[in-house]
């Protein structure tokens, strides 16, 4: 059986809970859900596997019909037949990232990241919760990012305001340059002094 990460109404139409790096679509400011993964098995033998689908997908039901209690407790019965299923981490993480418990979230990707260190849904909302307080890291795990997935726009346009916050601002033109190319409806987001400078020519026939 397939699996769907989770749920929710958060970005691309998608699923609630899991972390679309590369979609343009999503809120370039919040935790984001993932449509990626659905051909994505649960760890375990044929018989866990399938017990876990099945519990991920009611997860999914419960929480896009906003159950969030519910749906946390569904994860923990995946976790419990199958302690290193990162879907059921990275949701769990979702729930807590959504309620503004960061530290609770950022230990629920660390322990899909454990399983699956590359999973780009988990680094990315793990990104966005060490913004605040972590920045330096938050740069290294968006460079993660865009290096797994070398078209993730709004992971570009976030290590961008990173870049520019810490004063490199060389490196902020070059993430939003491609944050812009990749999606140019991201360009609304890209503080003005790093948006494309009109050349000369293109001035110039503005004059005439």
């Amino acid at each position: 059986m397939r699996t769907r990460q989770i749920l929710g109404s958060l970005a691309c139409g998608a699923v609630l809970l899991t972390g679309a790096t590369g979609c343009s679509e999503e809120s370039p400011g919040k935790p984001q859900p993932s449509n990626s993964g659905n051909s994505d098995k649960p760890n375990g033998g044929d018989n866990t596997g399938a017990a876990s689908a099945d519990l991920l997908k009611l997860g999914v039901e419960q929480g896009q019909a906003g159950k969030l209690d519910e749906a946390k407790a569904t994860f923990e019965k995946v976790l419990d037949a199958d302690e290193n299923n990162k879907f059921a981490w990275f949701n769990l993480g979702f729930i807590a990232q959504s309620r503004n418990q960061n530290d609770e979230a950022i230990s629920s990707y660390d322990k899909a990241l454990a399983a699956d260190a590359s999973y780009k849904p988990a680094l990315y909302n793990k990104a966005i919760a060490l913004e605040s307080t972590e920045p330096t890291k938050s740069v290294d795990i968006y460079r993660k990012v865009v290096s797994i997935d070398s078209k993730a726009s709004t992971a570009y346009l976030r290590l961008g305001t990173l870049l520019s916050q810490s004063g490199d601002t060389a490196g902020a033109r070059n993430a939003f340059s491609t944050a812009i190319r990749l999606d140019k409806r991201l360009a609304s987001s890209v503080p003005a002094k790093y948006r494309a400078a009109p050349t000369a020519s293109s001035s110039a026939r503005a004059g005439r």
